[in-house]
């Protein structure tokens, strides 16, 4: 399987585990919404408002990891990187699709401040669980 296949997976998913850390080295986990995935890495939005905004900002080390169902298939996809703020560059593209978003941002000035990061390097692992595939990717992408 190429990485291009899983990251296509990946975004299919749309909803991932975020791991980061904060200040203390203590480690926070929480949903969020991949809106891309693709050979420019894997973007994302959050808000300057939240702690996961702060610790991305703090150290930009983390772990995302998805997981679905279909039936037989079992599918789990799992991210090591590191992530850069790219501010608003994106932000539709990020959008499309994502059907939480104006649950988390009701407010339309709440939209206008979130902030959109990449996962610009990093190495993943996929893992099929009932047919025991397993590949391991890079992510590396060029500015």
């Amino acid at each position: 399987m190429e990485t291009n296949d899983i990251l296509q997976i990946l975004e299919e998913m749309g909803v991932a585990v975020f791991a980061t850390v904060d200040a203390e080295g203590k480690p926070h986990a929480r949903h969020a919404h991949v809106g891309v995935a693709n050979d420019k890495g894997i973007f994302f939005m959050t808000s300057p408002k939240t702690k996961f905004y702060a610790q991305m900002m703090g150290n930009p080390n983390i772990a995302i990891t998805m997981m679905t169902q279909e039936g037989y298939l079992i599918q789990v996809i799992r991210i090591e990187g590191k992530v850069r703020k790219i501010g608003r560059e994106r932000l539709e593209e990020v959008l499309v699709g994502n059907e939480y978003v104006q649950h988390v941002y009701p407010n339309e000035s709440d939209i206008q401040e979130v902030q959109v990061f990449q996962l610009y390097e990093g190495d993943g692992f996929y893992h099929s669980m009932t047919q025991g595939h397993k590949y391991t990717f890079k992510i590396q992408a060029d500015d």
